[in-house]
């Protein structure tokens, strides 16, 4: 395998983004030094540094109490935000001291860096990530929140259906409106990295030699049938759209 270029990961958690990031540690991308261990829900590992995972959560305290409750068996704590669906007009902001801690985290090139969080704190980050091509990894709203309802917990936080689809939506409506508008960015359906053609799109950007046999269907274990509220439904569509 053959690394290229800087990558930043985002996307809703549940939705293949840790796939993304697996395919490109495989291929000798830095992930970080600090990685989350693997779990139930994603066996071969999540590819997250936990540093950055901690200061992604330290941006975002200031604004937990405008992320809505309902749908929570209790409230979010520390390490859990990223199941906070935030309003789209809040705008994470930096402090000198996150910004000089969140510095020293930058891997060392070629780096991959994946957090859902990311789908809120990137403009946080922009200045310190060089020029990355950033990919945001999608699946259907359904998928993704039943995925949240089912495999989600920390100890005895429970997330229903309805507060899973709200952070699915919050995670890409912040996508489209605010961070594609800036940079260079690749969208991939999470069934385009399982057929194999996202992964060819994804190392054709990057310039690396990507194995789609590290890619594995039998994984894949939430459905997508039903119907989505109309909102979601367009913002789906939009993203396929992108993805195409």
């Amino acid at each position: 395998m053959t690394p290229g270029r800087n990558c930043v990961v985002v996307g809703c958690g549940r939705s293949g983004t840790s796939l993304a990031a697996g395919l490109l540690a495989q291929a000798g991308y830095n992930v970080g030094d600090r990685l989350l261990e693997p779990d139930a829900g994603s066996p071969r590992g999540h590819f997250e540094d936990g540093e950055v995972n901690r200061l992604n959560e330290e941006l975002l305290a200031p604004y937990a109490e405008r992320a809505p409750r309902a749908g929570y068996s209790r409230p979010l704590r520390d390490g859990e935000r990223w199941l906070a669906a935030f309003p789209l007009d809040v705008a994470v902001e930096s402090r000198p001291e996150l910004t000089k801690a969140m510095a020293a985290v930058v891997p060392a090139s070629p780096f991959c860096l994946k957090d859902p969080r990311f789908c809120h704190t990137l403009a946080a980050w922009r200045g310190l990530l060089g020029d990355p091509l950033f990919v945001c990894v999608f699946r259907h709203p359904l998928a993704t929140a039943r995925s949240i309802a089912r495999d989600v917990r920390y100890g005895d936080l429970a997330v229903d259906l309805d507060a899973a689809l709200a952070v699915w939506a919050s995670a890409y409506a912040r996508v489209l409106a605010r961070h594609a508008r800036d940079g260079d960015w690749l969208f991939v359906h999470y069934e385009q990295l399982l057929d194999g053609i996202g992964v060819r799109r994804l190392g054709e950007r990057l310039g690396a030699a990507l194995d789609s046999a590290f890619a594995q269907r039998s994984l894949s274990r939430a459905s997508a049938d039903g119907a989505v509220p109309d909102a979601l439904a367009a913002m789906y569509q939009e993203l396929c759209a992108t993805a195409a």
